[in-house]
């Protein structure tokens, strides 16, 4: 007997929007989202997809990543970063390229939604040093600047994504795993002070089966 489990993405989408110029249905607000997104000039700010303390066999899949002890993205969080990676895809958002820690787990996050635009470890991404962030928001503000149409990937962990307008909301602890903030540069306060999220809706079904 053993036990096999099988990690299934499903409707990858909920949108927590507070702007006004959005409807209150959730397809419009998901339409008015990636309507957004896809003429460019933001943020895409997350921490790092699911990835539990204690793993017995963590793995980093990105060559050079810091693999911290019991700290990899475990299935869920692969299905999560994966599934945002699909839904950026298919909902035509264009990324320019990602930042990130060198942590395995966000390194991993940030490949897998990044959908192959090209993703670069930053020491901003792995600090709360106000000199260093301060410097590199002013760098992201003139990337995008210089590349209109375009959106760059933050991708850190719960104590520095919200450095970069990542709003953590009233009853939360700290900012979930694996979802996106969109953020506007210059302000780094969500979208106008709105928190805009992206999430990916993941099931994680196991069962048993015999094996002959």
């Amino acid at each position: 007997m053993r036990l096999l489990c099988a990690a299934l993405s499903a409707a990858f989408l909920m949108i927590f929007a507070a702007l006004p110029a959005v409807a209150e249905e959730q397809s419009d607000q998901a339409e008015a989202v990636f309507d957004l997104l896809r003429g460019g000039g933001h943020l895409l700010v997350m921490r790092h997809a699911h990835s539990p303390g204690g793993q017995k066999a963590a793995i980093g899949m990105t060559e050079g990543c810091n693999l911290q002890a019991g700290r990899g993205l475990n299935v869920e969080g692969l299905v999560q970063a994966k599934a945002l990676g699909e839904l950026l895809k298919t909902e035509q958002v264009p990324v320019l390229k990602a930042y990130t820690s060198d942590m395995c787990r966000a390194w991993d996050t940030a490949r897998l939604t990044a959908g192959g635009a090209s993703v670069i470890p930053h020491p901003a991404q792995k600090t709360t040093d106000p000199e260093i962030i301060a410097a590199f928001k002013k760098e992201i503000e003139a990337e995008l600047v210089a590349n209109p149409g375009q959106n760059i990937i933050l991708a850190s962990h719960s104590n520095i994504a919200p450095l970069y307008g990542a709003i953590v909301l009233d009853g939360e602890e700290e900012l979930p795993e694996g979802v996106i903030n969109v953020v506007t540069a210059p302000g780094w306060n969500g979208v106008g002070g709105a928190v805009l999220r992206i999430v990916p809706n993941v099931e994680i079904v196991s069962k048993t089966v015999t094996v002959e």
